[in-house]
C-alpha cells in the first residue's frame, strides 16, 4: 500500500509542472497573438489617417480659392516629371521633411516582402516624399478622369516593411468637371454657377 501511495504522489509532482508550464505556453501564445492584433490595428488607423490628411489638404487647397483642375493635383496627360504635379502639392500644402522627386531615393526602406517573406518589388511612380508626420508616399495626380493613385508606407522605414501592412497602395477618388474645359462657354458657365 505504501509503494501505490508514494506513486500517486510522484505522478501528482509530476502533473502539477506539466500543467504549470503549458498554461504559461498558451499565456505567451496569447500574448503573442493579441501584441499582433494590435500592431496591425495600429498601421490600419495610421493608413486610415494617412489618407484622411491628403484628403483634408486637397479639401483646404481648393476651400483657400485654389481651382482645383489648375491645381498641382490635376493634369489633362500623362506625365514623365511629378515635380510640379503633385510634388509641388505634397511640399506646400501637405508639409514633407524629405523630398524624392520622381524617384522612391531614400524615402523608402530598401527592401519590401509579402507576408510569406517572398520579395516584393514596389512601382513607385508620382511625387515622392517623406511626410511630416512619418509616411512615405509616391503619389500620381488626377490624369484626366483617372483617380488619385499612389503608394504609401504608414510608418517610413520602419519594420516590417511588408505589402499589405506598413505598404499599401491607395486611391482618392477623382473630381469630375462639370464642363469641358475647351469648351468656349466655359466662362458663362462658371457665371451661371456663382
Amino acid at each position: 500500500m505504501l509503494n501505490l501511495n508514494n506513486k500517486r504522489e510522484a505522478a501528482a509532482d509530476f502533473k502539477s509542472p506539466v500543467i504549470l508550464a503549458v498554461m504559461v505556453i498558451l499565456v505567451i501564445i496569447l500574448g503573442l497573438k493579441g501584441i499582433a492584433n494590435y500592431k496591425i490595428k495600429t498601421l490600419n488607423l495610421a493608413y486610415d489617417n494617412a489618407i484622411v490628411r491628403l484628403e483634408e489638404a486637397i479639401t483646404m487647397m481648393c476651400a483657400n480659392g485654389t481651382d482645383y483642375f489648375h491645381s498641382p493635383l490635376y493634369s489633362n496627360k500623362e506625365l514623365t516629371d511629378y515635380s510640379l504635379r503633385p510634388g509641388k502639392f505634397l511640399q506646400e500644402i501637405v508639409g514633407v521633411s524629405q523630398y524624392c522627386g520622381n524617384s522612391n531615393g531614400d524615402c523608402f526602406a530598401s527592401k519590401y516582402t509579402y507576408e510569406n517573406k517572398q520579395p516584393y518589388t514596389p512601382k513607385f511612380e508620382g511625387a515622392c516624399a517623406t511626410l511630416k508626420n512619418g509616411p512615405s508616399i509616391c503619389m500620381k495626380p488626377q490624369i484626366k478622369k483617372n483617380n488619385i493613385t499612389g503608394i504609401i508606407d504608414v510608418n517610413g522605414k520602419e519594420p516590417p516593411n511588408m505589402y499589405g501592412k506598413d505598404l499599401r497602395l491607395f486611391e482618392i477618388k477623382a473630381k469630375i468637371r462639370n464642363y469641358d474645359p475647351d469648351d468656349e462657354r466655359v466662362e458663362a458657365v462658371r457665371e451661371v454657377q456663382y
